[in-house]
């Protein structure tokens, strides 16, 4: 008889534990996640639920987005969908009506968490009327900056990282552009950053590649009248006027800009001599001495605080 009171208690007990873990399960014990878990414009987002309390493959499970069925089951823990364009909230409201004839509603708001990143060579030398993008060499600087508007850039908290280290000095309130040299030693660098708003709202995230690019040296021909001729480029053979000519030699994106910084070394070669450093260092006249010969002229510019930011040029010249 003490044996049946037992295993009726027991039984009891179970019942009412179960009754009551039903009927306390809340919005909170139920769990929804997306990935990626900051999507970018137009990507395919997995969303997906989970509890612990609740028994989730007997509940009728519905997914809605931005307040239109998309789905309905038994079940049904995953779901995909497309995010919206930038400046769009895409909201995922999903309604699961439990066994027990209880509804539970979880809802989600997601937008778009791009962050476009630019990027600039702040100390890298191009000729005056360069079109182009001055570009950065080994060990030169470069710097990244976030393209938002303006009220989020100011307000924003960014967290930098180099080739996935963190950057805390550069990271923090405020700090929309990260600043670093570029290493002799690296093909590449990835810089990411992320940033949230003053509460902690997530505002995106951006990441971009750099690869390298070598530095070079253009020569161009000086005329007395008119001034550097930038628009022709001197080849690999230049014959010398009887009067003699000045070259122009030009360093494409050598570091730094000014090309008078005691930090840049440019040593002229007739031959396979040195000649003195002209005034304008970057210029060599020359006027020949004999009606008919050939020489070799070569310029070597290197970052002396820089061990490999150097570059050289040579080119035949006739008289």
């Amino acid at each position: 008889m003490l044996k049946k009171s037992l295993i009726l208690s027991f039984a009891i007990i179970f019942v009412f534990c179960a009754s009551l873990t039903n009927a306390q399960v809340k919005s909170e014990d139920i769990s929804l996640t997306i990935n990626p878990k900051q999507p970018s414009a137009g990507e395919t987002v997995s969303a997906k639920l989970s509890s612990y309390m609740l028994n989730l493959d007997k509940a009728l499970i519905s997914w809605n987005v931005n307040g239109q069925l998309a789905t309905q089951a038994v079940g049904k823990k995953d779901f995909s969908f497309q995010i919206g364009e930038n400046g769009s909230q895409t909201i995922i409201d999903v309604k699961i009506d439990t066994v027990d004839g209880n509804t539970i509603s979880k809802q989600l708001a997601i937008s778009p968490a791009d962050i476009n990143l630019l990027w600039e060579a702040p100390d890298s030398y191009v000729p005056p009327f360069y079109k182009g993008k001055a570009l950065f060499s080994q060990e030169s600087p470069v710097k990244v900056v976030v393209l938002l508007n303006s009220d989020k850039s100011n307000s924003a908290s960014y967290n930098w990282k180099l080739d996935d280290n963190s950057k805390i000095d550069s990271s923090g309130y405020g700090k929309s552009f990260y600043v670093f040299n570029k290493s002799f030693l690296d093909r590449s660098n990835t810089i990411e950053v992320s940033a949230s708003g003053l509460l902690g709202n997530n505002i995106g995230s951006g990441k971009i590649t750099l690869g390298n690019w070598d530095p070079k040296i253009v020569f161009y021909k000086k005329d007395l009248t008119f001034g550097t001729i930038w628009e022709q480029a001197l080849g690999d053979n230049f014959t010398i006027n009887s009067k003699g000519d000045t070259i122009v030699a030009e360093p494409y994106f050598i570091s730094p800009k000014d090309l008078n910084s005691s930090d840049l070394k440019l040593t002229w070669t007739l031959g396979n001599s040195d000649i003195s450093t002209p005034e304008t260092k970057n210029e060599i006249s020359i006027k020949p001495d004999t009606k008919n010969g050939s020489s070799i002229i070569g310029i070597t510019i290197e970052n002396i605080k820089k061990m490999f930011l150097k570059v050289n040029k040579q080119i035949n010249v006739n008289f």
